[in-house]
């Protein structure tokens, strides 16, 4: 395998885990919770659409590095960390479905949408697995 920097991966995997700190406090509190405090679920969908975003530019930045070949759509790019064993297939599937939801937020008002909480609860499990899967996969570059 060719001498690779990350950096600019573990940059974006950094600043996930920043956007995923806050997340986990409000899933726990619960749906209802969240439901009641409007200041809340925006902060929550701020959070999720930030971190889809460093997910999506980590993956994208890994592609490069790792020299594989950049899809034009920056979604695909966890697509082509399946392919390449990064990522199971369930984690990359979940990964396009967050992705999907929260571009189809992007013209109405993400946090007044009902499936907020439940989008939150996946993206802060499937989001902090998917910083695990491919740090092990930085680790084990090389070898």
């Amino acid at each position: 395998m060719p001498k690779a920097d990350f950096a600019h991966v573990l940059q974006e995997l950094e600043a996930l885990e920043s956007e995923l700190e806050p997340m986990r406090p409000l899933v726990d509190e619960g749906e209802e919770r969240l439901r009641r405090a409007p200041t809340a679920r925006a902060a929550a969908w701020r959070q999720l659409e930030s971190a889809v975003g460093h997910a999506l530019e980590s993956a994208r930045a890994l592609i490069a590095e790792a020299e594989w070949e950049e899809p034009e759509e920056a979604a695909d790019a966890i697509l082509v960390l399946v392919e390449n064993d990064v990522l199971p297939e369930r984690i990359g599937n979940e990964m396009v479905e967050i992705t999907e939801f929260t571009v189809e937020q992007l013209d109405e008002e993400g946090s007044e949408s009902e499936d907020l909480f439940d989008r939150l609860a996946q993206g802060a499990e499937t989001l902090t697995e998917y910083v695990e899967y491919v740090h092990h996969f930085l680790k084990s570059w090389g070898e």
